[in-house]
């Protein structure tokens, strides 16, 4: 039975890792073949929690040339780059808006202000130019395709929270015969307290085997002879019995929390979170208050694999 039970045991490791659509039942049924010392399966206990989860859509881009494979936010970061690059090698010797309040109040200050200024909108003209030609050159190498990936419609229990306060600008300077100045004032949120908890796959169930006797019986008037056997379920190296308690998880869990403010006041409470991907907090009991050991014990199979 030792041998049985360490070999299933085996089994269910190798599986545990492997994304698949078969079940864990329908994996570990497919290992036991009749092999040498195992007699047919006459009796099965299975206790499973399970989590695959289904396929979800994802967009990649392929280079036409050298069928390097990109995922969408390495495509994006790399447009981003070629169009920062462009931009970067442009001529144009102002190329930040020029603060009025850095010129001398002459009239000369002015002219200079005034001479900046329209270089910058030149720049800035050019620039969008640059930055869209290189994209498109960039974009160009690429070819955008769809595909189905195993897992990623997985488990969800996060909490985003997205605040945009004052987006424009808080003041506004006019040259001439004064300044004026226009100011919003920016709101205050106060978030609580927030906890989330993501489960993929949980077993707490319970296998209990008892025991298998039978009783022969001889009797005459004068004498009587009784045979007695009494076997353990699972007990014996050319009984075929399987016995599981799985908890198995092949998907995400998410149990993130993410807060984003922007010119904002306010304040954040207590965060907590947990994302758990399997657990099995089941027993299995053999005979008469006799447990099962663990898989790193003698015999057994008591398996969680995320």
């Amino acid at each position: 039975m030792k041998k049985l039970l360490a070999s299933t045991a085996v089994a269910l490791i190798a599986l545990s890792g492997t994304a698949s659509a078969q079940s864990v039942l329908e994996r570990v049924l497919g290992q036991i073949d009749n092999s040498t010392n195992l007699a047919q399966v006459n009796g099965t206990f299975a206790n499973i929690a399970e989590n695959i989860g289904g396929a979800g859509l994802q967009t990649i881009y392929v280079n036409d040339s050298s069928d390097l494979v990109l995922t969408a936010d390495e495509y994006n970061a790399g447009l981003s780059t070629a169009g920062d690059a462009a931009v970067a090698a442009l001529d144009f010797d102002v190329k930040a808006q020029p603060d009025i309040n850095n010129y001398p109040l002459t009239a000369d200050g002015l002219t200079a202000y005034e001479a900046d200024a329209a270089e910058y909108a030149a720049f800035v003209s050019a620039a969008a130019t640059a930055r869209s030609e290189a994209e498109s050159d960039y974009a160009e190498l690429y070819t955008e395709n769809t595909v189905a990936v195993a897992g990623l419609a997985g488990v969800n229990g996060s909490i985003t929270n997205i605040v945009d306060g004052i987006t424009a600008a808080t003041q506004t300077a006019l040259a001439g015969t004064g300044v004026s100045a226009i100011e919003w004032d920016m709101p205050t949120l106060d978030f609580g307290d927030m906890a989330t908890t993501a489960l993929g796959a949980v077993n707490t169930g319970e296998i209990t085997l008892g025991v298998n006797a039978s009783v022969d019986e001889a009797k005459t008037s004068s004498t009587q002879a009784v045979s007695t056997a009494m076997n353990q379920i699972g007990g014996s190296a050319d009984t075929g019995a399987l016995v599981l308690n799985i908890a198995s998880n092949m998907t995400g869990i998410n149990g993130s929390i993410t807060n984003t403010m922007t010119e904002v006041n306010g304040t954040v409470g207590n965060l907590s979170t947990t994302a758990l991907g399997a657990v099995n907090t089941g027993t299995i009991i053999s005979g008469v208050n006799s447990a099962v050991q663990g898989i790193v014990g003698v015999s057994g199979a008591n398996v969680a694999s995320n």
